[in-house]
């Protein structure tokens, strides 16, 4: 088995440690791969290193301009709520990738976390682009992003909830 493939294989059983060490050992030899860049910010991601999966997007970012490489990077500002920040990589990946309704679901979401009335036109694109997508992560939204975040009032995930129900 190669060792990219490898890398992905402890990815997607979530042995995320294996999977970086790997990829360290790769970039080593290989620092011009966007992808294994990409997955190394992947695997930073996914155990909450923010600030080592964005150094490994912007690699990505600067040797290969992806819609999925800027999606993923917008999602580790989103978890950060570095909103701004996720807002420049979601519309980054729309111009990438037009049709791409994940990029505008999540812009929809930002714009909504900013009271920014651009919401819903870009959460009614996601509907509009890829319907059954688009509505899965409204469901899921909430309770991954929200449901059980202290830091965010209750008054506020109200706000939110009715925004995402008048919309779906």
């Amino acid at each position: 088995m190669a060792e990219g493939e490898r890398a992905r294989e402890y990815l997607a059983k979530g042995r995320y440690r294996e999977a970086g060490e790997l990829l360290d050992q790769m970039l080593i030899r290989s620092k011009d791969d966007d992808e294994l860049w990409y997955l190394r910010g992947v695997v930073s991601l996914k155990l909450k290193s923010y600030d080592a999966a964005n150094e490994s997007f912007e690699r990505a970012l600067s040797i290969r301009r992806k819609a999925e490489y800027f999606r993923t990077q917008g999602m580790a500002f989103l978890e950060m709520f570095e909103i701004e920040d996720a807002i420049h990589s979601f519309e980054e990946a729309s111009l990438l990738e037009p049709k791409d309704a994940v990029s505008r679901f999540f812009l929809g979401i930002c714009f909504m976390m900013m009271d920014d009335p651009r919401s819903a036109d870009r959460l009614k694109e996601a509907i509009s682009l890829d319907p059954k997508r688009a509505k899965g992560l409204l469901s899921n939204f909430y309770s991954v992003m929200f449901g059980k975040d202290k830091r965010i009032s209750e008054a506020r995930k109200k706000m939110m909830m009715d925004k995402i129900g008048a919309i779906s």
